[in-house]
């Protein structure tokens, strides 16, 4: 029954391609380029009333310098890569699925058993002696078929050809007639999601068959252990870091000095938190030291590796941590009775990096899966220049084998900064007369709802001079009360425009963008007044 099926390029492209010496591109589903926003509705005036100019949407590699459709477009030698909804691009793969008997008749999906029509995106990775480039154009000798397995640990899984690995995403087909009565066909078509292509590259390598297998990449770290880097190692660094920038004056200011002294108590509170959760063994070993006999050889190492000042730190931190929890916004002074233990003071010499190793080593295993966030892995292909095919499917659960379609032409998939991608045009019209009389008429069109806490820390921002000079004190007086702002977008929107401009000069003393970042064009006809 499965070799009476069979899929093909949509039915407008059939005489075009069906002559053409080489009947790969006819035997396989054809990839669609459009280039406006509402190109459904312009798909589907193609085809009701104009089928024949669909060959004018074949897609073809392009850039923004060379823009390129349709199959007799001149070839601009560029390998086809699909950008971005960003970039003012959609793509769709467009297809037949026809019995294969004179005419060619199309072949009714029976979805009252089950059966759907659907595609999916492979990857396709180069063999042991090849390139990504290699796989330019399809050649199952140079290339190897993955699969998109979604799901919590989603990844590429190795496939063979045209078979439906189990979990494979598949993103459903839409019906679409195209001609008039008597002469009408049905042609399908899907969105290609060339909008998920950082998911896509960061996706791991899974075992086959699951997708919850390893990166493929080696021994994917331990959550509790990132979460340690994240909540206690990463902050103490920043700290040191922040700390070691200010000079012998400034370290002197009560203001610094607190901050420093209350950040330290955060990040030894988390650490202490770190311990009971995870590591309980060596926090009741930081409590009774008795206990020191019943720790593992990775626990004791980690016990030895902090230092008798941090422990009682730790300790002591634990005893202040409702009045830390409890602190308001704008409080940077430890509570009374708080000993002053900074982690940026060179006394305290314990590097944080070298705290991860023997952390790590003293988790205890995962008992069960982890309800944490799952760890960033490294990505199969950091580069993103891997190519990618779309196979359609024809899926008969009553019928034993499901029905694939030859591989689309290979593409790859743009990032949103490539810099062979167009440009959507986008046009912001700022007031054309920016006098007060002229500004005052503006209604105050957004709202900011600012609460007591917010209010209270930005009357503390007294002006430039001030916060220049560390003077952020708190003025008193005034209402206790939260406040609901207006403001004006059109004087918003002028200030952002100056100050962006700002921030690019003034960064050009590093990055010498100016020359690239704009082109101004004068008009005469448009003036203030």
């Amino acid at each position: 029954m499965s070799t009476q099926i069979q899929w093909l390029t949509p039915s407008p492209l059939w005489h075009e391609l069906s002559a053409a010496g080489d009947l790969t591109p006819y035997r396989r589903p054809a990839i669609l380029r459009f280039a406006t926003d509402d190109f459904m509705p312009e798909l589907q005036g193609v085809l009701q009333a104009r089928p024949q100019t669909l060959r004018d949407y074949v897609a073809q590699g392009e850039n923004w310098q060379n823009p390129a459709a349709g199959l007799g477009s001149a070839s601009t030698g560029l390998p086809l890569k699909l950008y971005q909804p960003t970039h003012s691009r959609f793509y769709l793969v467009a297809t037949s699925l026809t019995c294969r008997i004179p005419g060619l008749p199309d072949h009714t999906v029976n979805r009252t058993q089950g059966e759907s029509v659907a595609f999916v995106v492979r990857q396709l990775r180069p063999n042991p002696g090849f390139s990504a480039a290699d796989c330019a154009v399809y050649d199952p000798v140079k290339c190897t078929e993955y699969a998109w397995i979604p799901g919590e640990t989603p990844g590429w899984s190795q496939v063979s050809a045209a078979d439906l690995m189990p979990g494979e995403e598949r993103i459903p087909l839409s019906p679409t007639q195209t001609g008039s009565n008597g002469t009408s066909r049905r042609v399908l078509t899907g969105l290609i999601p060339a909008s998920r292509r950082q998911q896509y590259v960061a996706g791991r390598t899974l075992k086959n068959g699951s997708g919850n297998g390893n990166a493929g990449n080696g021994t994917a770290m331990d959550p509790r252990a990132d979460m340690f880097n994240r909540q206690v190692m990463t902050p103490w660094a920043n700290l040191e870091d922040w700390w070691n920038t200010l000079d012998a004056a400034t370290q002197g200011q009560n203001i610094y000095h607190d901050s420093a002294i209350f950040s330290s108590a955060l990040i030894l509170l988390d650490f202490t938190n770190f311990l009971i959760a995870n590591i309980p063994n060596v926090w009741a070993a930081i409590l009774d030291n008795s206990k020191l006999g019943g720790l593992s050889t990775a626990e004791a190492a980690l016990y030895n590796t902090l230092s008798a000042a941090l422990q009682q730190a730790l300790v002591t931190a634990k005893q202040f941590e409702t009045q830390f929890e409890s602190a308001g916004p704008g409080d940077t002074t430890p509570p009374s009775g708080y000993p002053l233990y900074s982690l940026a003071d060179p006394g305290n010499a314990i590097d944080p990096s070298t705290l991860l190793a023997p952390v790590t080593a003293a988790l205890p295993p995962l008992a069960a899966p982890s309800l944490v966030p799952p760890v960033p892995q490294k990505p199969s292909n950091p580069a993103g220049d891997f190519f990618f095919i779309v196979r359609c499917m024809y899926l008969r659960p009553q019928c034993g084998r499901n029905v694939g379609s030859p591989p689309s032409q290979p593409f790859q998939m743009a990032s949103y900064f490539d810099s062979d991608a167009p440009a959507r045009r986008i046009q912001v019209a700022l007031p054309v007369d920016t006098s007060p009389e002229a500004l005052r008429k503006y209604d105050k069109g957004i709202a900011f709802l600012i609460s007591d806490e917010l209010s209270k820390q930005m009357s503390r921002v007294k002006s430039l001079q001030a916060l220049s000079q560390g003077d952020i004190s708190d003025p008193g007086g005034g209402l206790d009360v939260g406040l609901i702002c207006s403001f004006s977008i059109p004087i918003i929107t002028i200030c952002a425009l100056i100050l962006l401009l700002v921030i690019v000069i003034a960064l050009n003393l590093v990055f010498f963008w100016i020359p690239f970042f704009k082109i101004c064009l004068p008009v005469p006809t448009l003036k203030g007044k």
